[in-house]
């Protein structure tokens, strides 16, 4: 007991569960019982000692909470609820002198709840329980039936490839819908060139004037079949797709040159101009 210093007691209460009821046992002779008891009453004394250390008690008086708990643990054999009250109220008057009132009331709390809660259990190993024969039943565990599968719904492969779908129709439609528009539209407007009156021209005044037309009109023509291009190839792209889903096979579209397209295009415009 001499042993147990404050700095001891300081290391022991940061140490795990097991390694520091090993410790503090160490400080103590344990002469009131030699069976699987022992085990216990070393328990007991370690969980009071560390609640005390929360508790925020100086550390003298924590050593005392150790060897209070030390000594009530054999007095609990037949104790009833009045005796055990008594038992801790004259034992915490005597060795507790400089813990607050709050925390009297807190640790007391403590030990009569404890004790009063687990009082069969305690009562049972002091009074020699632990060398009883314990007789296992088996427990048959009965697991709740399997579900039978859903009447209704979709496999999430099969709704990943409607989605898929879906999105690839819209898509299509999407695209068909702005070349129609495109192809029903005007291709070309002279809203950009300046007319003059007819009747002021000469021949040199008209011709001046349709070329000025044509190459107003060049980069619109260009830039209205460029896009039906791309439309075009975003369309077969789309179709490709839509193959290869139906048919479960994965598709790399190869994207077509529409360069080589739009250099054909330019062609017959920059005729025009000649």
């Amino acid at each position: 007991m001499d042993s147990l210093t404050e700095s001891e007691i300081e290391q022991i209460a940061r140490h795990k569960r097991e390694a520091g009821v090993q410790r503090l046992s160490c400080h103590f002779s344990w002469p009131e019982f030699c069976d699987e008891r022992q085990r216990f009453h070393q328990e007991f004394v370690y969980d009071v000692t560390t609640y005390a250390a929360a508790c925020g008690f100086p550390w003298p008086d924590v050593i005392r909470t150790a060897v209070i708990a030390k000594s009530i643990f054999p007095q609990l054999e037949g104790l009833d609820i009045s005796k055990l009250q008594s038992l801790l109220r004259g034992a915490l008057s005597e060795g507790l002198l400089n813990i607050t009132s709050v925390q009297r009331h807190e640790f007391t709390h403590y030990l009569t709840n404890t004790c009063i809660t687990r009082q069969r259990l305690f009562q049972a190993v002091v009074d020699g329980a632990a060398n009883m024969s314990i007789t296992q039943l088996g427990l048959e565990v009965q697991l709740p039936p399997t579900p039978c599968p859903l009447a209704q719904g979709t496999d999430l492969h099969e709704w990943e490839h409607q989605r898929r779908q879906a999105e690839l129709i819209s898509a299509l439609r999407q695209k068909e819908e702005e070349l129609r528009m495109l192809r029903d539209g005007s291709r070309v407007t002279l809203r950009e060139v300046n007319v003059p009156d007819y009747e002021g021209l000469d021949e040199q005044g008209v011709l001046a004037l349709v070329r000025t037309a044509l190459r107003a009109t060049e980069g619109q023509m260009l830039a209205s079949l460029t896009r039906e291009t791309s439309l075009l190839s975003d369309i077969q792209q789309i179709k490709l797709q839509q193959a290869a889903l139906a048919t479960g096979r994965l598709h790399n579209p190869v994207p077509i040159n529409t360069g080589q397209i739009s250099s054909n295009l330019q062609a017959p415009a920059k005729a025009l101009q000649h």
